[in-house]
């Protein structure tokens, strides 16, 4: 699995504790993503079209 994350964003923060406690951290690939309101990072709206992380590609 892959997880285009943003190292500010609290939500992010909450999917990698979830997948620490169901023990699947280390299926996780971190994709760093630069997620901002106006100019959107394409390799994000190829999986979600908002363009807001986290977004996770299985």
């Amino acid at each position: 699995m892959k997880l285009h994350f943003a190292p500010t964003s609290p939500y992010v923060r909450k999917c990698m504790v979830i997948a620490d406690e169901l023990g699947l951290s280390d299926r996780i690939t971190l994709l760093a993503a630069s997620a901002h309101p106006v100019n959107r990072d394409a390799n994000i709206i190829a999986n979600n079209p908002l363009g807001k992380v986290p977004t996770l590609v299985t």
